[in-house]
């Protein structure tokens, strides 16, 4: 078997992603030296102590890319998951209640369809307080609309079934009737899920390069930002083992999200 028909396999990438997301868990415990340590001598090129080198301020950048996998991973599944959850809870309320709420559901969720998403995101979080969970908050509060437009519409054909049909003639709740929607609507859930996540890493990479939020975490965007102050990053190759690994992550995280969620949707879609 190929290796491109090796990655087209579901399983295969999974295993990639969770090995990634295990890496960035256990990262703290696995780099060789304190990513903010400033003792070693700056601009260093990779060596057996110093895999990919050190930038103009002393750091072992290899040590930056691990916890980098913890941030940047950490923000995009944790705002993916808030704004998802989020976005499904607004889309089953619209499907059980209709009429007016959701009426007001929808108007306000075209609103924020409008807005340019990573332009508010970049204006909002320019404005609060630097920290993780501020990027989080802001990336999760302008992206949910999307997925409550797509899951609204599942949903609402779903209604149409028999059994929820019954449940609906039996004054089943809510909750009862989200129980007997969930089976049509989680492979639409899983799919939006896969998407925010790459959205989400791809906005805070944004973020962190523009300057924007805590400039003491380590993330990958921060690790490019870094390398292309350095005005002689492009001399002496310097930019193949400072600027190209993170992007690299980058780069190879959003395409995994995305071919799982091309298999995700040939299967259930």
């Amino acid at each position: 078997m190929k290796l491109y028909e090796k990655l087209e396999n579901k399983k295969t990438i999974t295993y990639i992603l969770g090995f990634i997301i295990i890496l960035g868990i256990v990262a703290p415990y696995i780099t060789p030296y304190d990513s903010n340590d400033f003792s070693f001598q700056p601009l260093q090129t990779p060596s057996r102590q110093h895999l990919l080198g050190t930038n103009y301020m002393g750091q072992d950048i290899f040590s930056g890319l691990l916890i980098g996998f913890r941030v940047s991973v950490g923000i995009a599944l944790s705002s993916a998951l808030i704004s998802t959850l989020f976005g499904t809870f607004l889309a089953v309320v619209c499907a059980y209640y209709e009429g007016i709420v959701e009426a007001v559901i929808i108007k306000i969720t075209e609103l924020f369809l409008i807005l340019p998403e990573i332009i508010m995101i970049m204006i909002f979080a320019a404005f609060t307080r630097p920290g993780v969970s501020n990027i989080i908050f802001v990336i999760s509060f302008f992206s949910w609309s999307r997925v409550t437009r797509i899951i609204r519409f599942k949903a609402k054909i779903a209604m149409r079934y028999d059994a929820i049909q019954y449940a609906l003639l039996l004054k089943g709740g809510i909750f009862h009737i989200f129980i007997k929607l969930w089976k049509h609507i989680y492979p639409s859930v899983a799919t939006m899920f896969i998407i925010q996540c790459s959205k989400a890493i791809m906005y805070e990479a944004n973020l962190a390069f523009l300057g924007i939020g805590d400039p003491t975490i380590k993330s990958w965007g921060r690790i490019i930002r870094q390398a292309i102050d350095y005005e002689e990053i492009f001399l002496q190759h310097r930019y193949v083992w400072w600027l190209l690994p993170p992007a690299f992550c980058i780069v190879t995280f959003i395409l995994l999200l995305s071919m799982l969620s091309f298999n995700v949707e040939d299967k259930y879609l």
